[in-house]
């Protein structure tokens, strides 16, 4: 039809009718996954529930495709061998710590738990990349970081009319500010997002108008001041050691981006300054961890705080560890060995707590013994190893939140961690590859 001697209704009314047409093709299965997709980086800073869901409607779509020689050559081609049994291994590994395990019911939850170790990899690297393409990847990314924000936005909101109300500026700080996920899980996910978007900056700042530059500014200042505000001590480190990495990076690398290279040290280092000697909070949670672990070495076993439960949490799987090597003892019974450990040790402070190890490393050690710690280490190191040798700076990013975050949170046994790092790092590896 000519378009010339259309009317802009008959225009439009042609358009939808190509853009019916194109989701009703032979792709059609692909853009129903890529809805799924985007559903599930716009939920996942506020919940994890509707992941489960989404991962069990993407699996049927992917069966009704019936494209399995397909499959099999985009897998091929989208992954090394190496990638792939990394990728699944974490995954399988639960079944050898199923089988080990007195409490099946626990062990049994862990494979629910971390079901987008599996879903992610099976279900994205069978995808033809002429479809999943780095521009919807991105968009993909920019969706989470964009919902990151909002939830931020809204704490923020909350706090600010709590504040007006009371006169009380607790309600910044920690948990009374995350009142919907825990503040190390938002952190991270902060932390990501803004990198990302740092780096979507970097090289798309030239082509955007100013105003597009100004909103983009403004979502980093709210995810920046969430990191820290959040007050998660592995989450402020981990933000930190990235803005020196970045800092480094586009001042001596980039060589053109003197000014965003300095604006980023210069606000962190401002941030950090003013909350240190200020009162904004109740307390200093890194003074008060200097503190704690001083009296833990007085008062072994005794301490409440969370950096003192933890220490005793880390004490004590290293002393099942020693008992239970090579081999650990099954994923359903790490808190049940833990809890009697507690009691014959008389490591009160956890006795009644029910605690993992909070460090996913030592988890993994005793729940899954040296085969275990190994396919841990080389998913953690994979991203740093691709992300190295192809030059991508957001990639050895999300390596470094993932292998400090790991270290002082088991992460691989909450959703809120699996959820974000098994989706992240399959997205990253198809972007950077």
């Amino acid at each position: 039809m000519n378009t010339q001697n259309m009317t802009s209704k008959q225009v439009l009314r042609a358009e939808g009718d190509n853009l019916r047409r194109k989701l009703l093709s032979d792709n059609w299965y692909f853009n129903l996954t890529f809805f799924l997709l985007l559903i599930a980086a716009a939920s996942l800073p506020f919940t994890t529930w509707l992941m489960p869901i989404i991962a069990g409607l993407m699996l049927i779509v992917w069966i009704a495709e019936w494209n399995w020689k397909e499959k099999w050559q985009n897998i091929r081609k989208n992954a090394s061998i190496y990638t792939i049994v990394v990728f699944f291994a974490i995954y399988l590994i639960l079944i050898y710590g199923f089988f080990l395990s007195y409490n099946k019911g626990r062990a049994f939850a862990a494979f629910d738990c971390g079901m987008w170790f599996l879903a992610a990899p099976l279900l994205l690297l069978t995808r033809n990349r002429k479809n999943l393409t780095n521009s919807r990847i991105h968009m993909i990314f920019m969706v989470f970081a964009i919902s990151t924000f909002v939830h931020l936005f809204i704490l923020f909101s909350i706090a600010t009319h709590k504040f007006i109300q009371t006169g009380k500026s607790h309600y910044f700080y920690y948990q009374y500010l995350s009142i919907w996920l825990h503040p190390s899980y938002l952190a991270m996910y902060a932390t990501f997002s803004f990198y990302f978007l740092l780096d979507f900056l970097n090289k798309t700042h030239k082509m955007m108008s100013w105003i597009q530059r100004l909103s983009l500014y403004f979502v980093q200042a709210v995810l920046l001041f969430g990191v820290f505000f959040l007050q998660s001590k592995a989450g402020i480190i981990v933000f930190c050691i990235l803005a020196i990495i970045w800092f480094v990076y586009l001042l001596f690398i980039r060589n053109t981006d003197i000014a965003l290279a300095l604006s980023i040290i210069v606000s962190v280092s401002c941030i950090c300054i003013v909350l240190h000697e200020t009162q904004i909070f109740p307390t200093n949670r890194f003074k008060a961890t200097i503190e704690d672990v001083s009296k833990y070495r007085n008062e072994q076993n005794h301490g409440t705080s969370s950096s003192e439960l933890r220490l005793t949490a880390w004490r004590s799987t290293l002393e099942i560890c020693k008992k239970n090597l090579p081999w650990g003892v099954g994923t359903g019974d790490v808190i049940d060995e833990l809890s009697l450990n507690a009691v014959k040790k008389n490591h009160t402070n956890l006795i009644g707590y029910h605690l993992n190890s909070h460090n996913q490393y030592l988890q993994t050690l005793l729940a899954l013994g040296i085969p275990g710690i190994l396919v841990l280490i080389a998913y953690c190191i994979h991203p740093l190893i691709v992300g190295g040798r192809k030059k991508n700076l957001l990639y050895i990013s999300f390596a470094i939140i993932l292998i400090l975050n790991i270290g002082v949170e088991s992460m691989f046994d909450v959703r809120a961690g699996v959820d974000f790092i098994a989706l992240m790092n399959v997205l990253l590896l198809m972007r950077t590859t």
